[in-house]
């Protein structure tokens, strides 16, 4: 099973996203945190604080860290979507019908993202490998999807773009490039009990001594705010009947998503003070958020590791950890 679905899913050519780098999703999406991490949008850590009014595609902003995760939304039409409001793109099929995000890899340029001056973009998406795990009957199956972000001119040729961005060997480069490994699992259908049973035993690892620490609770508006920002159409973010009654969960997920949106805004304060930006961060979701419940988000330097390292994680309201990784800052200049 694991080579035909490696074949299948690997030589699946996926068409390029593209957007414009418009500054309303990024004005949107600053709208719906400020009231959770109000301390990200004031001064010294943004020119003049939040505004209501839509910034000018003049004012040569740039988009920060992980917001490129609410630009090139899903371009499929409803009947591309599956019976759990996913897009069909990334699924190996029957009978692995239900999905999760599990985690990923993200790089960012030094001088932050891309301008949002209304110029055209590219994501490039390609499946790079699959993984099998458990026993048979219990199979999932991780999809690593890689993406990579950048600026593309009017008419400019897909293939062309394709070879900029990839390269011949799949290792091109460009300065103003976003580059992204999504880890997607995909389940079998399961039973309310066995999902509770799975819930139970997720999450038991802990952290302790944050050098950083935070305390957010997602609401249901966020999720739906995000959720469409996203264009992510994903039954256990907004349906809690389907929610509870198919995938067996308590309540409806925080997108994993949002959940490290929050996590890379909430550090952008306290690493500016340390004159410090994210270039890298590598997670792994291990345990569901849920609604309306108090979430921590962590952070402390790595040990052994280099003085730019910081070891980050989430714990849910019982303290249980929810997400866990690393990420890499590099000093900048100030002025």
């Amino acid at each position: 099973m694991v080579s035909l679905l490696h074949q299948k899913l690997t030589s699946r050519r996926l068409s390029p996203i593209y957007d414009y780098l418009s500054p309303r999703p990024f004005h949107l999406l600053n709208l719906s945190l400020t009231d959770i991490l109000p301390e990200a949008f004031m001064p010294p850590f943004s020119d003049s604080g939040l505004t209501k009014t839509l910034p000018s595609v003049r004012n040569q902003h740039r988009m920060p860290v992980g917001y490129h995760l609410v630009y090139f939304p899903p371009q499929v039409p409803l009947s591309g979507l599956l019976a759990d409001g996913t897009d069909m793109s990334h699924s190996p099929g029957k009978p692995f019908n239900q999905r999760m995000w599990a985690g990923g890899r993200m790089t960012f340029p030094l001088d932050g993202g891309p301008l949002l001056n209304g110029q055209r973009a590219v994501c490039l998406e390609a499946i790079r490998d699959i993984t099998v795990k458990g026993h048979p009957e219990e199979e999932k199956v991780f999809v690593h999807v890689e993406r990579r972000i950048a600026a593309v001119e009017e008419g400019e040729d897909e293939e062309g773009i394709r070879i900029r961005l990839w390269g011949n060997h799949g290792n091109g480069s460009d300065s103003g490039m976003i580059t992204e490994r999504r880890d997607l699992v995909f389940l079998r259908d399961k039973t309310p009990e066995q999902a509770k049973v799975d819930n139970i035993n997720s999450g038991n690892d802990t952290r302790s001594n944050p050098e950083f620490s935070r305390r957010v609770i997602p609401t249901r508006a966020l999720l739906f705010r995000y959720s469409a920002l996203m264009f992510n159409a994903h039954s256990i973010h907004y349906d809690r009947k389907y929610t509870q009654d198919i995938e067996g969960y308590r309540d409806l997920l925080v997108p994993g998503p949002l959940s490290l949106t929050l996590m890379l805004t909430a550090l952008r304060p306290y690493l500016s003070k340390l004159s410090r930006v994210i270039t890298e961060v590598e997670y792994r979701n291990v345990a569901p958020l849920y609604v309306d419940e108090e979430m921590e988000i962590c952070a402390r330097g790595a040990k052994n590791c280099e003085p730019e390292s910081l070891v980050v994680w989430i714990e849910g309201k019982d303290g249980r950890l929810a997400l866990r990784g690393t990420m890499k800052t590099e000093k900048i200049e100030q002025g």
